[in-house]
C-alpha cells in the first residue's frame, strides 16, 4: 500500500512565498506554500533565541519607519515546512543572500532527509526589449514564474549537495559575523564595517539628503557595478552613516529620525564646513 505524502513548497519571505503560490496556482496546483521567517544574512546565527536576534537589530540597523515584526511564532514556519511526513521543495535563487542564507538552515534543518529545489538562480527572464538574468525571487511576478517555466526546474537535492550545504552553514554558524555577503557564489562571513568603503567612496563633496547616498549605494550594489546580491538593506546603510558621522568619517547634519531628516556629505563637504566657520 502506497501512503501519500503532502509537498509543501517554501521560500525566504512573505511577498516571495505569495508570488510561489499564485504561480502554482495559475498552474492548477493547489499545494501549501509556506513563507519562511528570519533575515539570516544579517545579524547572529548561532543563536535563534527572538530577544538576542531583536536587540542587535535595534542595536544595529535603523529602519525609516516602524518595524515591521516577525510572526508571534517565528519558529512555527519552520516546524510546517521541515516536518516529518512531508516533502518539501524548497524556491531559492542563490545569487541573493538572504535567500542563500535561508536555504542553508533549511538544509540544516532538513538533516539528510531528502526534499527537491525549484533553483532560479542564473534564470535568464526577457523583458523591456532585453533578456537580463535575475538575483531574486522577488523580483518575478507570479506570471514571470509561470512564464519562465521555473517550476519545470524542480528536482531532488541530492546527499552530497545537502552534507556540502550543512557543512558551509555549519562554518557560518560557528564564526557568527554581523553579515554575510556573496562572494563569487559562497557565502561569507564580513564585519559591519563592510560596506563603509562604498558608503564614503559615494558620499559628494557637497552635501545632500542621506536617502540620496543610500539610494546611490543600492543602485550601484544592484546593478552589478559592485558584486549584487550582498544582503545589504537601507536599514543597514542607513545605520552605517549615522555611525561614520558620529566617527567623523562623514559629515551628518539634522536630527531625523527618518532618512529625509537629515543631510550627510563627504570629507569634502567636512572641510567646506571648517572654511565658513
Amino acid at each position: 500500500m502506497t501512503v501519500s505524502v503532502e509537498v509543501v513548497h517554501a521560500a525566504w519571505g512573505v511577498s516571495r512565498a505569495e508570488s510561489v503560490r499564485d504561480a502554482l496556482r495559475l498552474q492548477g496546483c493547489t499545494d501549501r506554500v509556506v513563507a519562511l521567517t528570519h533575515d539570516l544574512s544579517v545579524g547572529p546565527i548561532d543563536s535563534f533565541d527572538p530577544a538576542v536576534r531583536r536587540a542587535w537589530f535595534e542595536a544595529n540597523l535603523r529602519s525609516d519607519e516602524e518595524p515591521c515584526e516577525e510572526p508571534a511564532d517565528s519558529e512555527a514556519p519552520w516546524v510546517e515546512a521541515t516536518a516529518v511526513g512531508v516533502h518539501p521543495v524548497h524556491w531559492v535563487c542563490l545569487s541573493d543572500a538572504a535567500e542563500y542564507a535561508c536555504f542553508l538552515e533549511f538544509v540544516f534543518r532538513m538533516a539528510g532527509r531528502p526534499f527537491d529545489v525549484v533553483d532560479a538562480t542564473g534564470l535568464d527572464v526577457p523583458g523591456a526589449g532585453r533578456v537580463s538574468s535575475i538575483r531574486s525571487l522577488g523580483q518575478l511576478r507570479p506570471a514571470e514564474i509561470v512564464a519562465a517555466g521555473l517550476a519545470e526546474r524542480r528536482r531532488p537535492y541530492s546527499r552530497a549537495e545537502s552534507d556540502a550545504a550543512v557543512a558551509a552553514w555549519t562554518r557560518l554558524r560557528l564564526e557568527n559575523a554581523p553579515l554575510r555577503v556573496l562572494r563569487d557564489g559562497r557565502l561569507v562571513s564580513v564585519p559591519l564595517t563592510h560596506f563603509d568603503a562604498i558608503l564614503m567612496g559615494q558620499a559628494s563633496g557637497e552635501r545632500e539628503p542621506l536617502i540620496k547616498l543610500v539610494a546611490r549605494v543600492l543602485n550601484k550594489l544592484d546593478s552589478g557595478l559592485d558584486q549584487p546580491g550582498q544582503g545589504c538593506s537601507y536599514e543597514l546603510l542607513f545605520a552605517r552613516i549615522l555611525a561614520l558621522g558620529v566617527a567623523g568619517a562623514l559629515e551628518v547634519t539634522g536630527s531625523g529620525p527618518g532618512m529625509r531628516g537629515y543631510e550627510v556629505g563627504g570629507p569634502a563637504a567636512r572641510r567646506s564646513n571648517l572654511g565658513t566657520t
